[in-house]
Order: structure tokens, then C-alpha cells, then sequence
């Protein structure tokens, strides 16, 4: 991630941090088959508790690169269009 943040400093990126909940994120994962076509799965119990846990590791280890952002956007709740919206008026306000 080092590597990643030199490029991002030297080009002076504006960086944004997407927050959701981790079972928000978990109900917004998509499946696909061997061919890259989506697929419908069904989680088992176990399988959403497995999944819900990478994701909250996930969401701890890149917490000290998600400081180092320039704006953070919180879309807990929001569907895709009213993310994007949102996602869209912070940045918009940022450049004002």
C-alpha cells in the first residue's frame, strides 16, 4: 500500500473512502460463473458468517490507508442511485 500512496501523493489524486456497513456490503455482492456472467447464489448461514467476517478484516486492515483519504462518503442505506448521488455531491462540494 506504500507503493500505492507515493503514486497517489506525487499526482496529488483526489482520493474517497466508500463507507457502508459490513452487512450492507455483504448484501451487495455479486457472483459470477466461470464465464464472468453473474450469477443468483444463495448464502448459506455459514457462508454469510464467513463472508461477513473477511469483510470486516478487510474493512480493519486497509483503516490506516482509509486515513489517509481525502474525503470520506458514508452510503449506509442508499441504494445504488442515491449512492452514486451522494458519492457525486461531496465531490462536487470538495471543489467548490
Amino acid at each position: 500500500m506504500d507503493a500505492y500512496w507515493k503514486v497517489v501523493r506525487r499526482t496529488k489524486a483526489t482520493t474517497v473512502v466508500i463507507q457502508d456497513k459490513p452487512e450492507n456490503i455483504l448484501n451487495r455482492l455479486t457472483f459470477f460463473d466461470i464465464d464472468s456472467r453473474p450469477m443468483t447464489k444463495t448464502l448459506s448461514a455459514r457462508e454469510r458468517r464467513l463472508y461477513l467476517k473477511e469483510i470486516k478484516s478487510d474493512i480493519s486492515y486497509f483503516k490506516r490507508s482509509y486515513n489517509r483519504a481525502t474525503m470520506f462518503v458514508d452510503i449506509s442505506g442508499l441504494n445504488i442511485e442515491e449512492s452514486a448521488g451522494k458519492i457525486k455531491a461531496e465531490l462536487d462540494a470538495g471543489f467548490k
